[in-house]
C-alpha cells in the first residue's frame, strides 16, 4: 500500500516559503493498492497537482477510475475538486463517496458549490462519468483490493473517519473531529444516542474500534492545547487529544495531520517535538506535502 500526502494543511491553503517542508495545500491523500486501485482522501487543494500528474501518466483508451472518499463536505475538503483535471475526461470515471445529510444529497451539496455563484463551470457540465455513493458506515465498501469502514466523529457537520484495509494492512484516516471530553459539536438534526453526553462517550468509542489494530493513523491535530481550549467547539483536536485516542487504541504510529493555517514550518517542528516528548513509546510524526509511505 503506498500513501502519498497531496495537500495536509486544514482551512485554508497557505502557500509560501515558510511553508516549504511540510506543506500549503488542503487535504488531499492519494492511497494506491498493489494492483493500481486508485483512492483519493479528500478533495482539498492538495487534488490539483495530484490530478495533472495523473492526466500526464495518461490510461489509455479505457480512462482513469478513480475513487474519491469526502470525510466530509466542508469548504477546505472539497474547494480543489473544480480544479481536479481528470473529472473533465470524457474517457474517465470519478466515483465519489462521502456522508448523507440529513436533508440533502452529497451530490447536491458538490453541485451548489460548483454552482454559478462559485464556479464557472457547473457539474452537469463535466465531462467524466462522476458518480456519487453515500456512504455512512455500517456495511463495509469493497473497493478493488481494499475493504472500507467509515465512522462518524464529533464535528460540527456529518463527518466520516476511515479505516483502509488491503492485504493484512490497515491505516485509518480521522480529520476534521473535535475533542471527546467536552460538547457534542453534531448538528442538532442528526439523530441522538441517549444524552449529548452520551453521544459524545458513543462517538469516541465508535472511533477507537474503528482504528483499533492499525498500522498508522492520520489524526487531526490543528490546533495546540491552549488553542483547543480557547475554541473548544471549533470542531479540532490538538496532539494531545490524538495521542489520547490512539492509545486507547493500541496504536503505534500517530500522522498529525490537517495543521492550522498559522503553524509555519518552524512552528510545526516545535509542535512535533512537543507531540513525541508525550507519546510514551508511540511514533509520531506530522504528515508533509508530496511525502510517500510504503506499507507492506
Amino acid at each position: 500500500m503506498h500513501v502519498t500526502y497531496w495537500g495536509v494543511r486544514g482551512s485554508c491553503p497557505v502557500p509560501g516559503p515558510k511553508t516549504v517542508r511540510y506543506g500549503g495545500n488542503t487535504p488531499c491523500t492519494e492511497i494506491r493498492g498493489s494492483d493500481g486501485t486508485l483512492l483519493i482522501l479528500d478533495a482539498g487543494t492538495g487534488i490539483r497537482p495530484l490530478g495533472k500528474l495523473l492526466t500526464a501518466a495518461g490510461h489509455g483508451p479505457e480512462g482513469l477510475n478513480a475513487h474519491l472518499l469526502l470525510s466530509h463536505t466542508h469548504h477546505d475538503h472539497i474547494h480543489g475538486l473544480p480544479f481536479f483535471e481528470p473529472i473533465y475526461d470524457s474517457r474517465n470515471r470519478v466515483n465519489i463517496y462521502g456522508p448523507q445529510l440529513p436533508d440533502v444529497s452529497l451530490e447536491e451539496v458538490v453541485a451548489g458549490w460548483m454552482g454559478q455563484a462559485y464556479h464557472p463551470t457547473p457539474l452537469e457540465d463535466l465531462h467524466a462519468d462522476v458518480r456519487f455513493v453515500p456512504f455512512d458506515g455500517g456495511n463495509a465498501t469493497e473497493i478493488g483490493p481494499f475493504t472500507i469502514h467509515a465512522s462518524m466523529v464529533n464535528h460540527t457537520s456529518i463527518t466520516n473517519a476511515y479505516r483502509i484495509e488491503s492485504e493484512g494492512l490497515a491505516i485509518a484516516y480521522v480529520t476534521d473531529t473535535g475533542p471527546y471530553d467536552g460538547p457534542l459539536l453534531l448538528p442538532e438534526r442528526v439523530p441522538r444516542r441517549g444524552t449529548d453526553e452520551e453521544m459524545v462517550r458513543a462517538l469516541r468509542d465508535d472511533l477507537v474500534e474503528l482504528i483499533q489494530g492499525c498500522r498508522l493513523v492520520l489524526f487531526d491535530a490543528m490546533f495546540t492545547d491552549d488553542e483547543l481550549e480557547q475554541r473548544p467547539t471549533w470542531g479540532h483536536s490538538s496532539a494531545a487529544v490524538a495521542l489520547d485516542i490512539c492509545r486507547d487504541a493500541g496504536i503505534g504510529h500517530l500522522v498529525m495531520f490537517h495543521h492550522g493555517p498559522d503553524a509555519d514550518d518552524d512552528e510545526m517542528d516545535l509542535r512535533v517535538a512537543r507531540a513525541r516528548a508525550q507519546a510514551n513509546g508511540m511514533m509520531v510524526s506530522a504528515a508533509r506535502e508530496g511525502e510517500t509511505l510504503v506499507l507492506r
